[in-house]
């Protein structure tokens, strides 16, 4: 594979030098499967190379190659070389080849105490409570903050937890956040101190001890918008181009069937059953509906598929418009980056700018047009219809009736 990107055999064996000159067929393999062209796959062949050079020259082995030493490397090859924009992303990709293949250590895999709570604590809320991957990265980012503060040296004792130690921990953390940051804080807290105690690693269950964040239900207004917006986004898309037909798919998902960002990044080839006009969505806590695909949503993914979609191994249904074409599932604010991206193309300005601001919109819409509060809650794929009563803030026509007039004048 590697003479798709150097077809002169002279240059290849030039570059077959250093630890790393085994490993260069099967790193141009895997640039080839993830859509890199000849030229910049040949710059990414010749800086491994160097890479293993330098590797070489510093009496370094391939075991011993990690991010700090590949940053060290570039510091040393920048100061005669031209920086390029590839450099910083090529020895990712090299270690990512080389630790897929098990050639050097995963940094992932638990080696500290905290390391090995987090894991277990993860493990816990996918099998037991069905987080989804991307709940359980907030999760157990919060479980680290709490040990490292509490045990700074890694020294874990957790019998020795104090309702103390969570309300000091709790006081210090909320000070530096936002309401609706530190009410998931106190909720991950709860979460976790019960996990100990239930698993038998504390002496006492103190998820009691965690402070309540004050708060309350339905206090805001849900913010969308209008239905002439959503259409003058729509056709803020450029359809002529293929990043153009993505976006445009992506945010018909989102504005007609109101889907999560989540649930539309891991849409797969295999949830499309284009017989049925049916999509398959994976939502929340593992839960699987079917939902019926309209014209227009149809349509543009087919569009897409066909049109503007790069050519990968790849079964999400949504890839990254460049090099390494890979699906979003790895990259949860992708979703959320197209809805910005486009809301400023179309000079819209929205204080939230999410993904969810579509689905907002498509039930604030719903109830202009006549429809109830559990209708609405059974397209959203709500389980309890408190999640749905918010909508009820914003049914003017409804609201308007139950006033009573005001004794200084008219309404």
């Amino acid at each position: 594979m590697i003479k798709r990107f150097v077809p002169n055999p002279t240059i290849m064996r030039q570059l077959r030098s250093g630890p790393l000159s085994a490993y260069l067929d099967g790193f141009a393999e895997s640039l080839a499967q993830q859509g890199y062209c000849n030229q910049t796959g040949w710059k990414k062949i010749r800086l491994v190379a160097d890479l293993s050079r330098w590797l070489a020259r510093q009496r370094l082995k391939i075991g011993e190659l990690d991010e700090q030493r590949s940053a060290a490397f570039l510091d040393a090859r920048w100061k005669h070389h031209l920086r390029l924009s590839g450099d910083k992303t090529t020895p990712q990709l090299l270690l990512g080849h080389l630790r897929q293949l098990g050639v050097i250590p995963d940094p992932t895999a638990p080696c500290g105490a905290i390391d090995f709570i987090q894991r277990d604590y993860g493990h816990f809320l996918i099998h037991e409570r069905g987080f989804v991957p991307s709940s359980v990265v907030q999760y157990v980012c919060v479980v680290r903050r709490f040990l490292s503060d509490r045990f700074p040296d890694d020294q874990i004792k957790l019998p020795w937890l104090s309702a103390k130690d969570v309300t000091d921990f709790v006081t210090r953390d909320t000070a530096v956040r936002g309401r609706r940051s530190a009410q998931l804080m106190t909720a991950v807290m709860r979460s976790f101190l019960g996990y100990l105690f239930q698993a038998g690693r504390s002496r006492t269950n103190l998820a009691m001890a965690v402070p309540t964040v004050a708060g309350w239900r339905l206090s805001e207004l849900p913010r969308y918008l209008e239905v002439a917006q959503v259409e003058k986004l729509l056709r803020s898309c450029d359809r002529r181009r293929k990043v153009g037909k993505r976006n445009y798919a992506v945010l018909l998902l989102l504005a007609r069937l109101g889907l999560r960002a989540g649930e539309v990044s891991n849409l797969t080839l295999n949830d499309i059953d284009w017989e049925a006009g049916e999509l398959r969505i994976r939502g929340k806590g593992d839960r699987v509906d079917r939902l019926p695909l309209p014209k227009d949503v149809g349509q543009a993914i087919a569009d897409y598929l066909q049109k503007g979609r790069p050519r990968c191994s790849s079964r999400r249904v949504f890839i990254q418009s460049k090099a390494p074409y890979a699906g979003f599932a790895s990259h949860p604010n992708a979703i959320c980056g197209i809805v910005r991206s486009t809301l400023a193309r179309a000079h819209i300005q929205t204080r939230n700018r999410g993904a969810h601001l579509l689905r907002h919109s498509l039930a604030t819409r719903m109830l202009g047009n006549g429809g109830s509060l559990a209708e609405i809650g059974r397209v959203l794929r709500h389980q309890q219809i408190q999640s749905t009563e918010i909508y009820a803030k914003v049914d003017l026509k409804a609201l308007r009736a139950m006033t009573h007039p005001w004794l200084g004048g008219a309404l």
